[in-house]
């Protein structure tokens, strides 16, 4: 191979490389603007989302705040349960005992009513 012919051949090969490597070059630098251009809107996206993670934060703490009301109130609740099963039986107790006097006051009435019933005559005349 001649040097002519080399040189021609670089140069020819030259001719057809530098276009094609000032379009890739000139792709290159498009979608890096391109990318640069999208920064402030990702910036935004993420801002959003940051405020969204900060309220979704916010609803965590009152739902939690809630749930400890409620274990509270079950507590309460139970108690209140426990304390009503202990005094069921005393209240029956108390509610025999309150019938009974009942009906030992009617019958000491009944026996009033019936020593009233019989005149004195009755008493003094008896043999």
């Amino acid at each position: 191979m001649s040097p002519e012919f080399g040189a021609v051949l670089v140069l020819a090969v030259g001719q057809l490389l530098v276009p094609l490597l000032n379009g890739m070059l000139s792709r290159r630098q498009t979608k890096h603007e391109a990318a640069a251009d999208q920064v402030p809107l990702l910036v935004q996206s993420v801002t959003a989302v940051a405020q969204d993670v900060r309220d979704i934060k916010a609803e965590l703490r009152v739902v939690s705040e809630h749930g400890a009301m409620l274990k509270l109130l079950d507590l309460r609740l139970r108690a209140l349960e426990d304390w009503m099963g202990g005094a069921r039986p005393q209240l029956n107790s108390m509610a025999n005992h309150v019938t009974l006097l009942l009906g030992e006051r009617d019958a000491g009435r009944q026996l009033q009513r019936a020593a009233q019933a019989v005149s004195p005559k009755d008493v003094g005349s008896a043999p």
